[in-house]
């Protein structure tokens, strides 16, 4: 049985974003091959390519073709049956759903390849060779991963060759350019679900960058969460996520410290003094809104969407938008009991008793619950003893399909080269607003974003974001109180 333990998820990523019966889903993943083919010799750029491919393959394909001369290769074969115990390698893939890495030809495979802040998606061998970047290196891997998954899914054709600038978007910026080991400061790094493992995947294999790390998450590593945290090995589930983090960033020129905490918990213990700069990945609003309003010098932000992905980043001083405009709510919405009540079929009264209480739902709560969202009974089990906040946030993060009537859609799990992308934008966001010669030469515009991962790679990632009408940073206090804490 090729299929990964954790199938659920990916059911819950794939199925949702192409509207595909799990039965269907299995025997389309089960009768392909995925081929990854390693040239000898591989440079640093290419190995950290060939190492992330076969991650995130690993995390949806059951089948793995992983050929090359290079000695990594026999290492990249026990790195997929770390992730997927089930998986299995086999002899030989075809091209059109292989992808090549360093000097090796195969017709009709994917080709990416990075120099400097460049990264590249070819269909013919790169010249060799090149300036060493792990963001450029990592980016080029989800690129291609992106391609390899709209051939196999949506049967796709060989798309346009692919150059993307990662310090302004273009085509070429900084591709002879080399990392420096010049500091990013003191660093608040918010959230290591998805998105977070994959900013602190690049960031571990930068030995240049310096500055300090402090990661906050309450979280442990769960079997669902192999799906994409690229990270996670099975042998992590139950882990607790900051630390595994940190034990990624061991050979980085990076400090790290760790706080298994919410930042609403953790912020108490900051006070008025702060790092400068927060870095935020979570997967709910409030947070973000949180982040912005304790007034950080600088905030990075990482995110995922139905279909989309994106980062952007925030100085409360600039006449553009702050973090909280990106989540500024416009009417009044409903409140995550009120959410809750209509998601699992109770009185609001109710929900909102259970969510004070912190309690799970009765064992005819959870019938009924399982029967308002269309699946099983056994489906909610795994939540039987806990808080119904919990099942709410789980749900919404896409364990189980659900359709929240309040809001008229249905929630999707990102799939896995989705979150890593966004992850390596915004530890390139970092990068580049912490270091001033990088500032100098990167894109002015606050947002960058993708809108649609199953389209190829957008030709305008740039967008220019104004503040919104009523935020917090049109506040003359917050302005004043932000001028005075950073002396700007």
């Amino acid at each position: 049985m090729a299929l990964a333990p954790f199938f659920d998820r990916i059911y819950g990523a794939v199925g949702m974003h192409l509207s595909v019966s799990r039965e269907n889903l299995s025997s389309s993943l089960e009768s392909t091959v995925v081929g990854i083919h390693c040239g000898p010799n591989l440079n640093p750029n290419e190995r950290i390519i060939a190492e992330l491919t076969v991650n995130l393959a690993a995390r949806l394909y059951p089948k793995l073709a992983i050929i090359g001369q290079d000695v990594d290769v026999e290492w990249l074969k026990s790195l997929a049956l770390e992730i997927n115990p089930d998986i299995e390698i086999v002899a030989n893939a075809i091209g059109e759903t292989s992808i090549c890495v360093g000097s090796t030809n195969v017709e009709g495979a994917i080709y990416p390849s990075a120099s400097g802040w460049v990264a590249r998606v070819s269909h013919q061998p790169p010249l060799s060779g090149g300036i060493e970047n792990p963001y450029a290196a990592s980016a080029a891997s989800a690129l291609a991963c992106s391609e390899l998954f709209r051939r196999i899914f949506l049967h796709s054709k060989q798309e346009p060759d692919l150059s993307i600038s990662l310090l302004d978007f273009g085509s070429n910026a900084g591709e002879h350019l080399e990392l420096t080991t010049e500091s990013i400061g003191d660093v608040l790094f918010v959230g290591v679900g998805a998105v977070g493992n994959a900013a602190i995947w690049a960031m571990s294999k930068d030995e240049k960058t310096r500055g300090t790390l402090t990661l906050l998450d309450n979280e442990t590593v769960t079997l669902s969460n192999l799906q994409r945290y690229v990270l996670a090995a099975y042998s992590d589930v139950s882990k607790i996520k900051v630390e595994l983090a940190a034990s990624a960033m061991q050979h980085s020129a990076l400090s790290v410290l760790t706080s298994q905490s919410t930042l609403e918990e953790f912020t108490p213990l900051l006070g008025w003094v702060q790092p400068p700069t927060t870095c935020i990945s979570v997967d709910n609003v409030n947070g973000r809104r949180v982040a912005q309003a304790l007034l950080p010098k600088l905030v990075i932000n990482g995110w995922t969407g139905e279909g989309a992905l994106g980062a952007s980043w925030h100085e409360f001083s600039r006449n553009a938008a702050c973090l909280a405009c990106l989540y500024q709510p416009h009417g009044q919405g409903l409140s995550a009991t009120q959410q809750a009540a209509r998601a699992f079929g109770l009185l609001e009264e109710r929900a909102a008793t259970l969510w004070v209480t912190r309690a799970p739902l009765s064992n005819d709560e959870r019938k009924a619950a399982a029967k308002v969202l269309g699946v099983k009974p056994a489906v909610l089990k795994p939540w039987r003893n806990k808080p119904i906040g919990e099942l709410y946030t789980d749900v919404v993060c896409g364990a189980v399909p659900l359709d929240i009537g309040g809001a008229g859609r249905v929630e999707v799990v990102p799939l896995a080269h989705q979150s890593v992308l966004a992850g390596i934008l915004m530890a390139v966001e970092l990068l580049k607003r912490c270091q001033p010669e990088l500032a100098s030469i990167s894109q002015p515009e606050t947002l960058i974003s993708w809108d649609d991962i199953l389209r190829p790679a957008p030709k305008n990632w740039k967008k220019p974001r104004p503040r919104e009408n009523g935020c917090i940073c049109g506040d003359q206090v917050y302005q004043s109180v932000y001028r005075e804490k950073w002396l700007v």
